[in-house]
C-alpha cells in the first residue's frame, strides 16, 4: 500500500500530548465518566507501566451488551493490549500500523514511557488525504459510502451509526444523526448556534 502525505509528517507533530490515563484497578463507570468529562473515547491505562487502553468500543462490547453493572467491573477486566510507536515514526508509516493492526488508536512510547497518543482523528486533521485510504484499507466503505454524482450518502434513514466519517467535515468518529445527516458533535454544535442566529 503507497500513502501518499505531503512532507512526511513525523507523528509528534499530530499527536496528543496530554493523555488522559487511569490505572486497572479503577470502575469502569468512573473510565466512563473520565471519558464524558474529557470528551475523549479511549483512556490509557498505566500502573508502574503501561498496562493497554480502554475504549468506548471495549465498554459496549464487553461491559453494556452483557448487561454487567459499570460499577463491578474494572479496567483490566475490559482493557486490550495496546500498539506502540515511536514519535519519531512518520505520519505515513503510523498509517500502515493503525491500518495493519486494525486499530483507531496507538500509543506514542519511548523507551516504555507514554509520550502521547495518535488517533485516526488526528491524522485525518493533519493529512484530511488519508481519509479515503482509511475507508478503503480498514473496511469502512460499508460505514460511509459516498454517492459522487448526488454528493449525497447511502445512510439509510432508520440507520443507526456510532462512528462513520462525518458528512459536514469528513472527520472519522463517533456520530449522531442531525437534520437528516450523521455529524460529529463538534459540527452538530456549529450547525445548532447557525441555527439559532
Amino acid at each position: 500500500m503507497d500513502l501518499k502525505i505531503k512532507n512526511d509528517i513525523e507523528i509528534k507533530d499530530a499527536m496528543t500530548h496530554n493523555v488522559i490515563k487511569s490505572t486497572s484497578d479503577v470502575a469502569i463507570s468512573d473510565i466512563a465518566k473520565l471519558m464524558t468529562k474529557n470528551d475523549i473515547s479511549s483512556v490509557v491505562i498505566e500502573d508502574e507501566i503501561i498496562k493497554g487502553i480502554v475504549t468506548t468500543n471495549n465498554i459496549i462490547s464487553k461491559v453494556v451488551s452483557k448487561n454487567l453493572s459499570p460499577q463491578d467491573v474494572t479496567a483490566d477486566m475490559v482493557m486490550e493490549d495496546y500498539v506502540g510507536i515511536k514519535p519519531e515514526t512518520s505520519l505515513a508509516e503510523a498509517s500502515k500500523i493503525m491500518i495493519e493492526k486494525n486499530s483507531k488508536v496507538v500509543l506514542v512510547t519511548e523507551n516504555d514511557e507514554l509520550k502521547g497518543i495518535l488517533t485516526l482523528t488526528d491524522i485525518v486533521r493533519v493529512s484530511p488525504e488519508l481519509i479515503q485510504t482509511f475507508i478503503e484499507e480498514m473496511g469502512l466503505d460499508d460505514v460511509f459510502i459516498e454517492n459522487s454524482q448526488t454528493n449525497t450518502s447511502s445512510y439509510d434513514d432508520d440507520e443507526k451509526l456510532d462512528e462513520g466519517v462525518c458528512e459536514h467535515c469528513g472527520v472519522y468518529g463517533s456520530l449522531d444523526k442531525y437534520d437528516g445527516l450523521y455529524l460529529c458533535s463538534d459540527c452538530i454544535d456549529e450547525l445548532k448556534s447557525e441555527d439559532e442566529d
